[in-house]
C-alpha cells in the first residue's frame, strides 16, 4: 500500500508539470503553474519564476484557466498604477541625487566617487514582504545589488550565492536583499514584482542601471562592471 502510494505521488508531480507555448512561439518547459491571477499566469520553470499574460496565450489555455477579458483589464489597470507609482519614486530618488550634488559643489563636475563608509553591511536583507524604501538603502559612493527572492525559490537559491560572494569580495559592490515572502506581499505588490529571481543593479549615484530576471549571473555581473564605470 505504501508502495501505490508513493507511486501515486510520484505521477501526480510529473503530471504538475507540463510545457506552455506562447502564442509568439516562445516555450515554457517543465514548467508549473504556481499561481493564477486575472490577467495571467505565474509559472515556474529551471529558470525562474514568470508571469505570463493570458494575451501571450492560446485560447484553449485562458478558457482552461476562466479567463475573463473585463476582470484581467481591471487587474492590469491597477498593476500599471502601482508600477506608475514606482517609477515616478525613482525620478524623484534621481532628482533628489542631483540636487544634493550641486549643492555639495556648485559649477563643478563631480569626480568619480570612491568606496565610502555609508556603503554599511556588505549584504543585509531589508524586508521580509513589508514595503520598503529602497532608495533609503543604497550604499552611496558604491555600487548596490538589490535581490528580490523567497526561500521557497529555487532558481533564486541559485543566484544568490553569487551575489553574497560578490558583496563579501568587492568593497564597491553593497547586496540588499528584498524577500517577497509571497505573490501577496505589500513589497511583492509595491515593486510589481512578477517575476523572481529578479536582480537591480544601482550606480554609485543611485541611478537604476538595469535589472536582470532569472538565472542569469553574467548579465548581473556585467552591469555591475557598467555601474561602476558610472552606467
Amino acid at each position: 500500500m505504501k508502495a501505490s502510494s508513493v507511486l501515486f505521488l510520484c505521477s501526480l508531480s510529473v503530471a504538475l508539470a507540463e510545457d506552455f507555448k506562447a502564442i509568439n512561439g516562445k516555450e515554457y518547459k517543465n514548467a508549473r503553474v504556481s499561481r493564477v491571477e486575472p490577467d495571467g499566469i505565474v509559472l515556474v520553470t529551471s529558470s525562474g519564476i514568470s508571469k505570463v499574460y493570458f494575451i501571450e496565450l492560446p485560447q484553449e489555455v485562458q478558457e482552461r484557466f476562466h479567463y475573463d477579458a473585463a476582470k484581467a483589464t481591471a487587474y492590469s489597470v491597477q498593476q500599471a498604477a502601482t508600477q506608475e507609482a514606482f517609477r515616478k519614486q525613482q525620478e524623484e530618488l534621481r532628482r533628489t541625487l542631483a540636487e544634493q550634488s550641486q549643492t555639495n559643489q556648485p559649477g563643478k563636475l563631480q569626480p568619480r566617487a570612491v568606496p565610502v563608509a555609508e556603503r554599511g553591511p556588505a549584504v543585509a536583507v531589508i524586508s521580509h514582504g513589508a514595503q520598503v524604501d529602497i532608495a533609503k538603502h543604497l550604499a552611496r559612493g558604491n555600487v548596490t545589488i538589490v535581490d528580490f527572492y523567497a526561500d521557497w525559490c529555487g532558481p533564486c537559491r541559485q543566484v544568490s550565492p553569487n551575489l553574497e560572494q560578490m558583496a563579501n569580495t568587492d568593497p564597491e559592490i553593497a547586496l540588499r536583499k528584498i524577500d517577497i515572502v509571497n505573490w501577496n506581499t505589500a513589497v511583492a505588490r509595491q515593486y510589481n514584482v512578477h517575476s523572481i529571481p529578479q536582480v537591480s543593479v544601482y550606480n554609485r549615484d543611485g541611478r537604476l542601471v538595469g535589472t536582470v530576471n532569472g538565472v542569469r549571473v553574467e548579465e548581473i555581473r556585467r552591469l555591475v562592471a557598467e555601474a561602476k564605470t558610472g552606467g
